[in-house]
């Protein structure tokens, strides 16, 4: 038979303190277990170890029972060494206490493990004696078919226990019975043919067998006992002393201790399963070194040891919860002191994340702050009344108003603030919500105000609102709409129409009949493209829809009618996409102007034709009076031969002069070479008259010419070479006539002085005229200068076909 078990000092004992064995080293803090057994014993004997004592006992040792010390044989108990009075008296023991003291590891927190696990029944294991109870499977590995026998006549002396054995004399047979079949205890050879039971017994350890296993061999080897104890086996018996007494105790115990360790186990894995799934960070730690003995998953996912570090820093030793910062998050921790078996000293922390709670008390406060910000600045105020209606708090600047300061409608009836929401302030007293529009007269002012309430469901009574001043909006709303009759008016009795442009330039909305005579009523044009409508827009509507805003002058013709409009499209500004325009009907203003021009054109063809027909005429009858006078006095050899000449030759210049007033005025050119003949013309006039560098650019084919839009260009490429001639100091001028586009373009520009378009200047009848020749072919005109930068002026239009 193997070592047997020797108890340690009991309380009562003089050799040392309870939990300690005498095989147990002081000094270590090793993996050793120490067992407490309170034995209760129910019969009148008189035992050596007292009633309800305490006896310690080493983990090696583990499968001593109570049996040792009350075990009912004669003589003396070679564990206890006590007398029993009675000889033959059997004894049981029916409680069974403990507490597990174990070294600190990274598994399982001492400080929160159980010191003591509920009293195991014996009776729970097997009966009293006397009586057969509970079948006990036993498996039996033995490649030796008389040991099974053996040990079979051993178990069935047993008065105990009912014995069910399984033989297997191979280790796949044992393994294949443990898997399907489950056996209570196991009985291992040691010696196995090709194997040993130690080796078994450490794979079935190795894969979290629970089975207590007892080792059985044929003779005393100290060494194969330690291996087995350290293995995992419940016992080592040898066979040679084997009894059914000694073979039957140390099945019942290591059941026993199989039952107190599976109940260990489950109690370990409770707390694992605890402390994973408590929503704290916990851990144990030195406080000498600091070094962390435990921690759950959410510690090590948010803590490290330099936090702790830190935290005791700050007086993290305190009793009373602790705030702390850390890794961006907010901790109430809680320390708890703990002490080692061996008196090391040891601090427990728990942590639990508030960083929910504190951001939740910042946002509230920063909603505070605003709310406060917001009633101290915007026209609000917010109230609560009880369940009768009366005012219990009201503040904010909306009250500014009506002259009154915070809280000065306390006690005052909201009933007699607001007469004509009687019904809606009921509604919200009763349980629901109101949203009602208010009028409110103080004085010679009437203010207005948006209102909403609520029950106040917080208090289960009363109400609570807030009320905004719209007065400002309200006023506003007026006048837009006295605004909004005004324009509605005008575009139903004036000879408008109003309208808006999408991003693409097509109309999505427009007002006004009174164009329908030509065709631009919202019906004919409400879907399609404003430019496609109107080519001539084409270049303003683009401006418009890129930012800008234009103004142009639309000539058309709808059923041979020729009509004029004066148009101002712009960006919209209030969608920030998109345009607007507004077109008048200026029909009769053009062909009043342009019979005005045309007035005025033919008393300048008249007065053309009048310098070269009688002015011109008289001037070269006097021109060769005079240079016939001029050659009848120097063949005479007169002194007065060279004034002749002189006034010869001024006549000559008088008539030069007139012809170019007269070329000026009547422009012969237009009608007899078409317009790039006469502007080429014009140009080399200048430059013959005024020494001045002129030169005309033609690009592009011009088709036949419209003698009206012909002359308006002439005049308006006339007046910018003379406004640059006289005023600009120009050397260099360039005409350009470019019909290679759709949009066809004349553009004059000159190297002079310049001007700033944004300075004012002296009336001009030139600079005003230009623009508007250029409205009446339906163009545009476009002045372009800086100081000493030249001048560009520049008509874009499209030339009729």
């Amino acid at each position: 038979m193997g070592r047997e078990p020797r108890a340690g000092p009991s309380r009562n004992s003089p050799d040392g303190a309870a939990g300690r064995g005498p095989d147990c080293d002081d000094g270590a803090a090793d993996d050793t277990v120490m067992w407490r057994w309170v034995f209760s014993c129910k019969r009148p004997c008189r035992c050596f170890v007292p009633h309800d004592s305490t006896v310690s006992l080493p983990k090696p040792e583990l499968h001593v029972s109570p049996a040792d010390a009350c075990s009912g044989a004669p003589g003396q108990n070679p564990d206890f060494g006590g007398a029993l009075d009675k000889p033959g008296t059997a004894a049981y023991f029916v409680g069974l206490d403990f507490v597990v003291p174990m070294k600190i590891s990274d598994a399982v927190s001492p400080a929160l493990a159980p010191t003591a696990l509920p009293p195991l029944k014996l009776g729970a294991l097997g009966p009293r004696r006397g009586a057969r109870g509970a079948l006990v499977r036993v498996l039996v590995l033995d490649d030796n078919e008389d040991d099974f026998a053996f040990v079979k006549v051993l178990l069935g002396k047993s008065v105990t226990f009912q014995y069910e054995l399984e033989w297997a004399p191979t280790e796949e047979a044992a393994l294949e019975a443990i898997r399907e079949r489950r056996p209570d205890v196991g009985l291992f050879d040691y010696r196995l043919a090709g194997t040993t039971g130690l080796d078994l017994l450490r794979k079935l350890q190795a894969d979290s067998c629970e089975m207590p296993i007892i080792l059985l061999t044929g003779s005393e080897n100290p060494e194969v006992d330690q291996a087995a104890l350290d293995a995992g086996a419940a016992d080592y018996l040898c066979k040679s002393s084997l009894d059914t007494t000694r073979l039957e105790r140390a099945i019942r115990y290591s059941r026993s201790h199989a039952a107190m360790l599976s109940a260990l186990r489950q109690s370990q894995a409770q707390l694992q399963l605890f402390m994973r799934s408590v929503p704290c960070a916990v851990c144990i730690y030195d406080e000498t070194t600091s070094a962390l003995l435990f921690q759950n998953e959410i510690f090590s996912r948010h803590f490290t040891v330099e936090a702790i570090v830190r935290f005791q820093q700050h007086g993290g030793a305190a009793e009373v919860p602790t705030h702390f910062y850390h890794a961006n998050r907010h901790w109430l921790i809680s320390s708890f002191p703990m002490v080692e078996q061996n008196g090391r000293a040891l601090q427990g922390l728990a942590a639990i994340d508030i960083t929910t709670r504190i951001n939740a008390e910042e946002a509230l406060r920063k909603t505070s702050e605003f709310l406060n910000g917001m009633l101290a600045t915007l026209p609000v105020a917010v109230a609560r009344v009880d369940e009768n209606g009366t005012i219990r708090e009201a503040r904010g600047q909306a009250l500014a108003a009506l002259g009154l300061r915070d809280n000065e409608l306390n006690g005052a009836s909201i009933f007699s603030l607001f007469p004509q929401a009687e019904t809606s302030i009921q509604q919200a007293l009763g349980g629901g919500s109101a949203n009602f529009t208010s009028e409110v007269t103080q004085g010679d002012k009437t203010c207005h105000f948006e209102n909403y309430y609520r029950f106040d469901r917080s208090r289960g009574a009363g109400a609570m609102g807030f009320t905004i001043d719209v007065t400002a909006r309200v006023e506003a709303e007026k006048a837009i709409k006295q605004k909004s009759q005004l324009l509605n008016g005008l575009v139903a009795n004036l000879p408008m129409v109003v309208g808006r442009l999408d991003p693409d330039g097509v109309v999505v909305e427009a007002q006004g009949q009174k164009l329908e005579q030509y065709g631009m009523n919202p019906e004919a044009i409400i879907g399609r493209r404003l430019a496609d409508l109107y080519p001539q827009l084409q270049p303003s509507v683009a401006e418009a829809l890129a930012g800008g805003a234009v103004n142009s002058v639309l000539t058309s013709r709808y059923e041979d009618t020729e009509w004029f409009a004066d148009v101002f499209l712009f960006f919209d500004h209030e969608l920030d996409r998109g345009a607007l325009f507004f077109g008048c009907d200026i029909t009769q203003r053009k062909m009043i102007e342009r019979e005005l021009l045309r007035v005025s054109d033919v008393e300048k063809n008249r007065i053309g034709s009048d310098l070269h027909d009688g002015l011109g005429q008289y001037l070269t009858g006097i021109s060769c009076l005079s240079a016939a006078l001029r050659d009848k006095l120097s063949a005479n050899q007169r002194s007065e031969a060279e004034e002749a000449a002189t006034i010869s030759s001024l006549v000559q210049e008088a008539i030069a002069q007139t012809r170019a007033l007269a070329r000026g005025l009547c422009p012969v050119q237009l009608e007899t070479a078409g317009l790039d003949t006469a502007l080429e013309d014009l140009t080399y006039q200048v430059q013959r008259m005024h020494n001045t560098d002129c030169r005309f650019v033609s690009a592009g084919t011009m088709p036949p010419c419209d003698s009206t839009v012909a002359l308006h260009l002439y005049r308006i490429a006339q007046e910018a070479i003379n406004n640059a001639v006289k005023h600009s100091g120009a050397q260099h001028i360039t005409v350009t006539l470019d019909f290679s586009q759709e949009n066809k373009v004349l553009r004059i520009e000159d190297d002079g002085c310049g001007f700033d378009p944004e300075v004012k200047h002296r009336p001009s009848s030139g600079l005003h005229l230009m623009p508007y020749r250029a409205a009446m072919i339906g163009g545009t005109l476009n002045i372009t200068s800086q100081p000493s930068a030249g001048t560009t002026v520049e008509c874009r239009f499209v030339y009729p076909s």
